[in-house]
């Protein structure tokens, strides 16, 4: 790696390119997509084509229609009655959980609860005693995708935590998990575990495209569910959209982002670690670093010595993440600024030595990690927002999962007379500029004669 300078084509590309990095994975994904398709069907088919066509099957088929298209991707065998997994599993798990394990997974729920319940928004006039109001309604049953990684070797068991905690806080009646089996059909002890202890209400062993389309058609087995939540590869997040309009969604994520602003405040070891935090993710992921006051040398030194000591499947993927989108630009200050809100990364890092004056400046992100104490890693974990965030430059439309997430918002229009006719004649003006005559009649009706 080497320092880039802000207006280097690699940046240029880099911001230019943010808003299209969606469309960009999504044809990476179609080249190495379209030859299993024509060995599982036996024909050409594009992603979309074989999204309709399980969203079609399972509406149509239900349970059968899940559990072939789940012997075919993800070759497990499975009966109906076995793809869900119930209560008694998700106690077992967590009784064999190791006790420092148990505790840290009972003080994530904690924390996180404990902001969540910060966001609750607040109604007014449900009583009737105001003449305009709000009431804030909890969806009645959410699902939440899962990933489980590579065949389940990464059981990303804190995105439970992340993702339904607030729902839970939002006082959700029902909570779905769904998450795809390992190789041997199981589901790993840790995301059972973790699921009794927020409390889910069911499990099913479904992965990828089925397990949206199941979620968002239901089946006899599977009721369909309001919003499906939660982050997944590409193809999880293409099945989403086409979800989007059956049931809500909250966002369609893309791989994991990180952008460092650093000066000589931080040692560069610490500045490294952090990108590799993310970089390590997945080969797509970005780890970007804005390096303030000659910073950038010593921080590529620090990477490059790192990389090769993270063990053997993370640093091939951290190498690769870093050779593809990874960067160091050296910046001053309003280059710094005026390139993270162009790339509206999901996580910012702000490790500079007066962070309190940017802070107000940086619009477009999906959290902000402030000062040397706040790695993004803990934000994964234990600070208490979800880590469930807005990727590819959506941060500048969309905001991570929230207890706000997981509800309604009623309007209650309550009017006495008194505020009625002061309002009337307005409305009777700007109905009939609309043409609308019987609306106008409407509200006219009740005006005194």
């Amino acid at each position: 790696m080497q320092v880039l300078d802000p207006l280097d084509p690699q940046v240029q590309q880099l911001v230019a390119s943010t808003h299209q990095r969606f469309e960009r994975l999504v044809r990476e994904a179609e080249a190495k997509a379209r030859p299993l398709y024509k060995r599982l069907f036996g024909r050409e088919a594009s992603i979309e084509e074989v999204i309709d066509q399980i969203f079609a099957d399972v509406s149509r088929e239900g349970d059968a229609a899940v559990v072939r298209y789940a012997k075919l991707f993800d070759g497990a065998t499975f009966t109906p009655e076995q793809l869900v997994v119930g209560p008694e599993a998700m106690a077992r798990a967590w009784a064999a959980t190791p006790q420092p394990l148990q505790q840290a997974m009972t003080q994530a729920i904690a924390q996180v609860t404990a902001y969540q319940r910060q966001l609750l928004p607040q109604g007014f006039g449900t009583d009737l005693d105001l003449p305009l109001g709000v009431r804030w309604t909890p969806l009645a049953r959410v699902g939440a995708y899962n990933p489980g990684g590579d065949s389940g070797i990464l059981p990303l068991f804190s995105t439970v935590i992340m993702n339904l905690v607030p729902a839970k806080v939002a006082g959700v009646a029902q909570t779905v998990l769904v998450t795809p089996p390992r190789r041997d059909g199981s589901v790993a002890p840790e995301i059972l575990a973790a699921a009794h202890a927020v409390g889910v209400d069911e499990i099913w062993t479904i992965g990828g495209v089925v397990a949206v389309a199941a979620m968002a058609c239901g089946t006899p087995r599977l009721r369909a569910v309001d919003k499906i939540v939660g982050p997944g590869n590409i193809f999880v997040t293409l099945a989403k959209r086409r979800a989007y309009g059956r049931v809500d969604i909250d966002m369609l994520a893309g791989p994991s982002e990180i952008l460092v602003i650093a000066d000589r405040s931080l040692a560069p070891a610490q500045v490294a670690a952090d990108l590799l935090s993310q970089a390590e993710h997945d080969v797509l992921s970005m780890a970007v670093c804005l390096a303030l006051d000659g910073a950038g040398p010593a921080i590529i030194r620090e990477l490059e010595r790192q990389v090769v000591l993270l063990p053997a499947a993370r640093r091939s993927t951290a190498e690769e993440s870093l050779k593809r989108f990874g960067m160091v630009v050296a910046c001053d200050r309003a280059q710094a600024i005026s390139l993270a809100n162009q790339i509206a990364p999901e996580h910012l890092e702000l490790l500079v030595t007066d962070p309190k004056p940017w802070v107000g400046e940086l619009r477009n992100a999906g959290a902000i990690f402030v000062g040397p104490w706040s790695p993004e890693a803990i934000g994964d974990y234990m600070a208490g927002p979800s880590h469930t965030l807005p990727t590819g430059g959506t941060a500048r439309m969309w905001s991570g999962i929230g207890v706000d997430t997981f509800l309604r918002r009623t309007s209650l229009i309550n009017l006495d007379r008194t505020t009625f006719e002061r309002l009337a004649h307005a409305g009777i003006a700007l109905a009939r500029g609309e043409g609308l005559e019987g609306h106008a009649r409407s509200i006219e009706s009740r005006l005194t004669p």
